[in-house]
């Protein structure tokens, strides 16, 4: 067995007991939070992070349009150059950030604070800024990385998704979403093609 199958093998069992672990670390209370957050939001969800953080952020807006939530990402670093302005009083800001202290996102905070948007903040560190600035806290949890520095977003990365997956799924059960309103916001591709019966 070659050293790089017994790697990847190792990093597919981190995962899996990572997953497993998300019941225990994120109880239901702070989950009901949170589904009443993205439930409650009566104008945008936006969605922001930097780095790998950033590229979750993508797909967890993309998700929650799919789910037929407002929602849209917005760069940290357009952000900080006018793009504030997108948002209003009755929107709900999602920050996603490991270590909670990223300048492009720490910079935003006051702007926030001015315009009056919710902050959600996503983050294994409670005393970071975000944190702090934030009306409620997520944390994956996280308590190993499976890159050998124990440094790069991965496992976290992954339990942020399933967070946010399973809330999107919360979603379309509670809004009774069917294949008409599937293929109502998701026309194209073989998704839109099965949908269509073709």
């Amino acid at each position: 067995m070659s050293t790089s199958w017994q790697q990847a093998s190792a990093t597919w069992q981190l995962y899996s007991r990572a997953l497993a672990g998300l019941n225990n670390h994120l109880d239901e209370q702070r989950w009901q939070l949170l589904m009443a957050a993205l439930r409650g939001c009566k104008g945008k969800i936006v969605v922001t992070g930097v780095g790998t953080s950033g590229i979750a952020a993508r797909k967890i807006a993309h998700m929650l349009a799919c789910v037929e939530r407002p929602a849209i990402y917005l760069s940290a670093t357009d952000a900080a150059h006018g793009d504030l302005g997108f948002l209003q009083a009755d929107d709900l800001l999602i920050m996603i950030s490991r270590g909670g202290n990223s300048d492009e996102l720490t910079r935003l905070l006051p702007g926030l604070v001015t315009r009056g948007v919710s902050l959600l903040a996503v983050t294994e560190n409670p005393d970071s800024a975000i944190a702090r600035a934030a009306s409620l806290v997520i944390s994956t949890g996280v308590r190993e990385e499976a890159d050998p520095l124990n440094m790069l977003a991965t496992t976290s990365i992954v339990l942020l998704l399933a967070i946010f997956d399973a809330a999107c799924v919360c979603l379309m059960q509670e809004s009774g979403y069917s294949k008409e309103t599937l293929l109502g916001v998701h026309p194209g591709g073989d998704v839109g093609l099965t949908l269509r019966g073709q």
